[in-house]
């Protein structure tokens, strides 16, 4: 006895499709590529995106505190910027440098210049950064890329992914060009 699929049996299945990405984006640590979701929930990517665009869509119509963002070739949950100052107050008690002033001039060296060797860095910062390049390494910002031709076969280094995630862009491209932070420096 085969029924004929009704329309609310559609809207329950696409509700639980729904709970499922959303569920799925929650938990993550990491931005989850489409594919990712799709081969975890036995649906294609198309219905994936499709569904992810209608959850966006959804979470800014009912202004929600949070909303989903393509970041680093995957999904992720953000908070909403529209209450961004609000947030503030909540987190501002929390906020730790966890990167000090070494570390950011020599990740910034290497998002701009990348690959590149610590002897490369070490130049353009005028200092040994043999350290500082393992600390960002371990914290998964910076890593091994390879090796170059030359003696002693220095290992060369590229930012990660993750990187991509804290600074909130989806590749290298979005950074600023380098000409503009000049002018930020009068």
């Amino acid at each position: 006895m085969n029924k004929e699929p009704t329309e609310s049996m559609f809207e329950a299945d696409e509700t639980r499709v729904k709970a499922c990405i959303e569920g799925i984006l929650f938990i993550s640590e990491n931005p989850v590529k489409t594919d990712e979701i799709a081969k975890a929930i036995g649906i294609g990517s198309q219905k994936v995106e499709k569904i992810i665009s209608s959850l966006q869509q959804e979470y800014i119509d009912s202004n929600r505190g949070f909303l989903i963002r393509k970041i680093a070739s995957g999904w992720r949950f953000y908070s909403n910027p529209a209450i961004s100052e609000d947030l503030k107050a909540f987190v501002s008690s929390n906020i730790r440098s966890h990167l000090s002033r070494a570390a950011l001039e020599t990740l910034a060296i290497a998002a701009y210049k990348q690959p590149i060797t610590r002897t490369q860095i070490a130049e353009i910062r005028g200092v040994r950064t043999d350290s500082v390049v393992l600390t960002l390494v371990d914290k998964g910002l910076l890593k091994e890329a390879g090796r170059l031709k030359e003696p002693g076969n220095p290992i060369i280094y590229k930012t990660t992914g993750r990187f991509l995630e804290l600074l909130g862009i989806n590749g290298l491209e979005q950074l600023p060009p380098i000409e503009n932070l000049d002018d930020d420096q009068d």
